[in-house]
């Protein structure tokens, strides 16, 4: 592999803007207080959910190549001085504002501290200083990344490296010989190359990890070993049955995400998808639900009764059409007739795939899933349609808000007894109470001051 420009590549990849590179990260609420997201707890959850994905896997060698240089550069007194980074960093800035290019918009700017851009700069500098070293060049002479692949691959090979996971301690991202990597070094290399979007999601996943942990303590649950394995065996269950995973072996299944059965049962998601219908139960035990069922089975039938598959096809609508939205409604109701008339010849999804406007389903053909009569998913007057229809019947054009559209019932389920009911109802409580969790985090992201942005750092430093 050829360490340098990799390094480079994660330093100087641009990003939509990050947010400080603080130790808070964000702020939510948990039991009724303010709790924090920290750098550390993203990095660690980073870690280890990618760590055996093809990102994570990347981030380890590039910490293995890190370690042999910083090894190397130290016993040879080759690394480099905090002056001597700073002013390779003063550099390099001014060399990017002089291109037109702005050092504070790169992502790996953002989401750092000084300390942890002047390592990696340190890692480069020593890294081209080994190599003129081995290979006697001048002080200024140019190193090429031939030659740095060069030396890194015998210091490799004179190296003793472990990167599975499997055969790893706990906390641990790699060794070197005797040397250890902990997980949290991988975890903010990660955190340190990666862009708004997927910072984001994992401040949120830490913070709903923390909640539902927080709430089955205070519930009195704990995970058991039958816990993980019934849910291992439902999952294992689910992909024997889904026909687009047809001889694919669970173990293959998750092992194409990233995951053995023995990590799988450590990860945080989804031992907290275990979690989370127990937690549901106890909030929500199987009495209350029967006597939800027993006293308002109108209103149970509606939200978790027999299912209908829908099929749509939209047309954009607007009362002043535009350049974007040529269509009014009338224009858009007489298109749709048009179309509903062609299905007396052409099948459904061929029509909604020439005509309708709405991606996801239009990708599908018109099918806009499973959905039961009191479904957020879909407008109101969509699911009115759906449910007043007979299976394979269409509807006349309907006007909505946006636009106009034209429904179809794909199919429909069978009736559902009291028992297929009540598991319903369970799920519907874990969903809800997921949903709510969710909503109640008011997660809050946290900024204060920044990355160094100009040619002199301060020398802040620290995590």
């Amino acid at each position: 592999m050829n360490p340098l420009p990799l390094l480079t590549c994660l330093l100087l990849a641009p990003a939509a803007p990050q947010q400080d590179p603080g130790e808070v990260l964000a702020q939510f609420q948990l039991e009724g207080r303010d709790a924090y997201v920290t750098r550390t707890d993203v990095a660690l959850e980073m870690a280890f959910h990618l760590r055996r994905r093809d990102e994570g896997r990347q981030a380890v060698e590039v910490l293995v190549d890190s370690t042999l240089t910083r090894r190397a550069a130290k016993a040879k007194g080759l690394m480099p001085t905090q002056a001597e980074v700073k002013a390779f960093w003063n550099d390099l800035a001014g060399k990017l504002r002089a291109a037109g290019k702005k050092p504070e918009e790169f992502a790996a700017v953002r989401n750092s501290t000084e300390q942890q851009l002047f390592e990696v700069f340190a890692v480069q500098i020593a890294q081209e200083r080994l190599v003129r070293a081995e290979l006697a060049l001048g002080k200024n002479e140019h190193v090429s990344g031939d030659m740095l692949k060069l030396w890194l691959s015998e210091e490799r090979r004179r190296a003793k490296i472990e990167v599975d996971p499997d055969k790893l301690p706990a906390g641990v991202a790699c060794r070197v010989d005797d040397q250890p990597v902990a997980l949290d070094e991988l975890g903010r290399l990660l955190l340190q190359t990666c862009d708004e979007t997927e910072q984001q999601r994992f401040v949120q996943q830490v913070a709903y990890l923390q909640t539902i942990e927080a709430m089955a303590r205070e519930q009195g649950l704990q995970l058991t070993t039958d816990d993980l394995d019934r849910a291992i065996q439902t999952r294992r269950s689910e992909a024997a049955r889904d026909p687009r995973l047809s001889g694919v072996g669970f173990e293959q299944l998750i092992k194409s995400q990233g995951f053995t059965l023995q990590s799988l049962r450590e990860l945080r998601v989804f031992r907290a998808q275990v979690l989370l219908p127990l937690l549901a139960a106890r909030l929500h035990p199987d009495a209350e639900l029967q006597q939800q069922l027993l006293e308002h089975r109108d209103e149970v039938l509606e939200r978790v009764g027999p299912r209908r598959q829908i099929g749509m096809i939209f047309v954009r609508a607007l009362q002043t059409p535009n350049a974007l939205v040529p269509n009014d409604f009338p224009a858009a109701m007489a298109q749709l007739q048009a179309a509903r008339a062609r299905l007396a010849k052409d099948p459904f999804d061929l029509v909604a795939r020439i005509t309708s406007e709405e991606p996801l389903s239009k990708q599908r053909g018109g099918d806009a899933g499973w959905h039961n009569r009191r479904d957020g998913d879909l407008p109101e007057l969509v699911l009115q349609a759906a449910f007043a229809l007979a299976k394979g019947e269409v509807s006349e054009p309907l006007g909505g808000e946006d636009g106009c559209y034209l429904i179809k019932v794909l199919d429909v389920e069978p009736d559902l007894d009291d028992a297929a009911l009540l598991a319903r109802l369970r799920e519907r409580a874990a969903d809800d109470l997921k949903r709510q969790i969710l909503d109640n985090l008011h997660l809050e992201p946290r900024s204060a001051g920044g990355a160094p942005a100009g040619s002199s750092p301060s020398g802040r430093g620290g995590r």
